[in-house]
Formats: structure tokens, C-alpha cells, sequence
């Protein structure tokens, strides 16, 4: 992983928390699995996405 990229996402945890980021991700998760569905017919790639936010959500970060 690019070593920019890495710094990029501490600086942003650093920011927001951790929970804030996963909660993000969460919903971006949910919005590609819908644009899957709505725009490219594409429900086995949508459900992985869905799938995705679950796990996502099920973290439970106390940071």
C-alpha cells in the first residue's frame, strides 16, 4: 500500500476517529451496492457490497 495513502487515512482518523471513518465506509458500501443495482443490473456485485457494509458494522471501536 502506498505510503501516501497510509499517512492520508491516519491524518483522517486522527480527525474524525475511527468510528466516524467505519461508519463512512459503511455508507459507501451501501451506496456502490445501490448504484450496482440501479445503473448496472449487477446484484451479485451489489450483495457483496452489502455484505461488506454489515461486516463493517458489526465493528464496534471504542477508539
Amino acid at each position: 500500500m502506498a505510503k501516501e495513502y497510509m499517512e492520508s487515512l491516519e491524518a483522517l482518523i486522527d480527525k474524525l476517529t475511527l468510528s466516524a471513518i467505519l461508519e463512512m465506509l459503511e455508507r459507501i458500501c451501501h451506496k456502490k451496492a445501490e448504484n450496482l443495482r440501479t445503473h448496472w443490473q449487477d446484484e451479485a456485485s451489489a450483495k457483496l457490497w452489502d455484505k461488506a457494509a454489515r461486516q463493517i458494522e458489526q465493528i464496534n471501536v471504542d477508539i
